[in-house]
C-alpha cells in the first residue's frame, strides 16, 4: 500500500518555530532603537521651531529683551510647540542676554528629554537629547 501524506513533520515545523523566535529576538532591539530615533526627531523638530521662533522675535526688536520671552511663552501656552511625543513645556530658562535654552519634555522616559541652547545675536545653537544643553 502506498502512502500519499503530503506535509510537514513535527520536528519541521518546531525548527521553523525556532528559527523564526531567533529573528525576531534579533529585531526587537532594533525596532525600538528606531522608534526611539523616529520620535527623537520630533523633538529636534520642535525645538528647531521654538528656536526659530525666538529667534524671529529677536530679530523684530533687535535686542533681547522680555518681548521675546513673553511671546514665546504665549505660544508655549497656546499649544504651538506640542507634537506627539514631545512638548516643548519650559519656555525659556536661563534668559541672559547672551542666549537661552529652551527645553522639551518626552512623553515617554525611554526617549529622553530634550534641550536646545542658543545665542541671541550669532543664532548658534545646540540641540541635545539626555543632557543639558549649553549655551553655545
Amino acid at each position: 500500500m502506498k502512502s500519499n501524506k503530503k506535509g510537514f513533520t513535527l520536528i519541521e515545523l518546531l525548527i521553523v518555530v525556532v528559527i523564526v523566535g531567533i529573528l525576531a529576538l534579533a529585531a526587537i532591539p532594533l525596532i525600538t532603537s528606531n522608534t526611539r530615533d523616529a520620535r527623537r526627531a520630533e523633538g529636534t523638530q520642535l525645538l528647531g521651531s521654538a528656536r526659530d521662533f525666538c529667534r524671529v522675535t529677536y530679530s523684530k526688536g533687535g535686542a533681547w529683551d522680555a518681548t521675546a520671552v513673553t511671546a514665546f511663552a504665549t505660544e508655549v501656552g497656546t499649544g504651538a510647540f506640542d507634537g506627539e511625543y514631545y512638548n516643548v513645556t519650559a519656555p525659556v530658562t536661563s534668559t541672559t542676554t547672551v542666549g537661552c535654552i529652551i527645553g522639551a519634555t518626552a512623553a515617554s522616559a525611554s526617549d529622553g528629554n530634550g534641550s536646545c541652547g542658543f545665542r541671541w545675536a550669532s543664532g548658534e545653537s545646540n540641540i541635545v537629547f539626555g543632557a543639558a544643553a549649553t549655551i553655545p
